[in-house]
């Protein structure tokens, strides 16, 4: 009888079968002494992201493709259901972790506790050309003290970087009606349930791109702009400040954009 999973590993794609293949390499490429699975769900009908899958996928993970919509919001919620780990972990299909994530997670006593937690990473600036992503350079970020309650202003650390007890998440799904931010919006609930803390390992190594090249389905790179400015709108009514000044810096962000609102509305 197979031992049920400590690690819950969610992955949602859209037709980016190099990049996942990538992501899912870096999943299996995990040492830790405890069961883990992975869950991948494609939101298109893709022939080669099924092979990928089926390639880089073993017998204790799970690959769905899902109808309805595209989008991440979708694929995450459907994955949350089908997990059976204690924690859970959220990977874009473009993005990595270093080989020994989980057996440093594991070593934590943040986690023998059972508390919620977030962790250093790399980002890398790449190209990606159709030949395939063509590396550039990589930065390592020390996230500890980086998640304060200015995350009620915009979001501070990538999903990439959390590790969460499933029973923490009970009832919380991402917001498939957001058109950009919606990890934001979904670690914001996460956040107001049990702060995560930090704990000091190099886990993740996020991916991004600078020039025409990118692949990406919309970008979250710029608040500038009518749609994103009402997504942050919608955010901040769904989060109320928890105080003034938190209030204040909201005002001041929007102000940025050509939008004023008072703080007393934030």
């Amino acid at each position: 009888m197979t031992s049920a999973p400590f690690f819950s590993v969610i992955v949602p794609t859209h037709k980016r079968p190099s990049l996942l293949r990538r992501a899912l390499r870096s999943i299996r490429s995990q040492e830790a002494s405890v069961p883990f699975e992975a869950i991948v769900v494609s939101d298109h009908r893709d022939t080669e992201t099924d092979v990928v899958c089926s390639e880089e996928l073993t017998a204790a993970d799970t690959y769905v493709r899902r109808s309805g919509l595209p989008g991440p919001s979708a694929s995450r919620n459907l994955a949350m259901l089908l997990a059976k780990g204690v924690y859970i972990l959220f990977l874009d299909d473009d993005d990595a972790w270093y080989p020994r994530c989980l057996a440093q997670l594991l070593d934590q006593d943040a986690v023998r506790r059972g508390l919620p937690i977030y962790f250093n990473c790399s980002v890398v600036t790449e190209r990606r050309p159709g030949s395939g992503p063509e590396f550039i350079s990589e930065i390592e970020l020390d996230l500890k003290g980086k998640l304060t309650n200015e995350v009620y202003v915009k979001n501070q650390i990538h999903i990439s970087c959390y590790a969460l007890p499933r029973h923490i998440l009970e009832g919380l799904k991402f917001d498939a009606f957001l058109r950009a931010y919606e990890d934001w919006d979904f670690l914001l609930s996460v956040y107001e349930r049990a702060p995560p803390i930090h704990v000091p390992i190099l886990g993740s190594r996020a991916f991004e791109v600078s020039d025409n090249t990118t692949d990406r389905r919309g970008s979250s790179a710029q608040a500038n702009n009518f749609h994103a400015v009402m997504d942050y709108m919608y955010i901040y009514h769904r989060h109320p400040a928890p105080c003034p000044e938190i209030a204040q810096k909201r005002a001041e962000l929007l102000q940025t954009c050509g939008v004023s609102i008072s703080r007393d509305f934030l």
